[in-house]
């Protein structure tokens, strides 16, 4: 099974996707990682994914506004909902030091989440929004983003990018979590076959 997520390797939507699979006992997955929701209702149309996984709401954040403009544009079927706790990291170079840091960067929703540390601890800092936090931790990693940059992205990005974890579970609610929709090609029903010339009606 192909499944489309909304973000680079490491992103939440991923692991929405990993955490839903193991709740499914899902076997022989393919993960397709595409830029936004976007890409994902898009993957389904074109038939390269069976199955699609977006974030849809958070408490804090509110309604995630590129799905809500995705959905708008595409046919679809929701096949499940659930929820999945999510914890901000903010993280930068294995050597930058924090108050080196000028610039924080992220998913919009990332950003909103974290209001209160960045306003307390980061407060000399530029705020920036990104596509997606995975693909933020990963242009950071790469040098497309100055070395004077921190990213909010999950832990697990530490990990998949070289990354140093500055600071953890910076969220503003310690009981963060996001709505997600699992979705799937909308396929309508085959219209009933057509009568053959010459059959005969009674």
């Amino acid at each position: 099974m192909r499944i489309a997520v909304a973000g680079n390797k490491g992103s939440f939507s991923h692991q929405a996707g990993v955490m839903y699979v193991a709740a499914n006992g899902l076997e022989n997955i393919e993960f397709n990682y595409v830029l936004d929701s976007e890409g994902v209702f898009a993957a389904l149309t074109q038939q390269v994914a069976d199955l699609g996984i977006v974030p849809m709401y958070n408490p804090t954040g509110g309604l995630v506004k590129m799905t809500l403009e995705a959905m708008g544009k595409h046919n679809f079927t929701i096949e499940s909902t659930f929820d999945m706790p999510v914890e901000q990291c903010l993280l930068a170079l294995p050597h930058a030091r924090q108050d080196e840091i000028r610039t924080v960067v992220s998913h919009q929703q990332a950003l909103a989440q974290c209001q209160k540390y960045l306003n307390i601890q980061m407060s000399d800092c530029q705020l920036v929004e990104y596509s997606d936090t995975a693909q933020a931790a990963a242009d950071l990693a790469t040098g497309k983003l100055d070395a004077t940059c921190a990213v909010l992205a999950p832990k697990l990005c530490a990990q998949l990018y070289g990354l140093r974890v500055v600071a953890e579970n910076i969220q503003d609610d310690d009981r963060n979590q996001t709505h997600f929709l699992v979705v799937k090609q909308h396929l309508p029903p085959n219209p009933p076959p057509i009568s053959g010339e010459g059959e005969k009606k009674l």
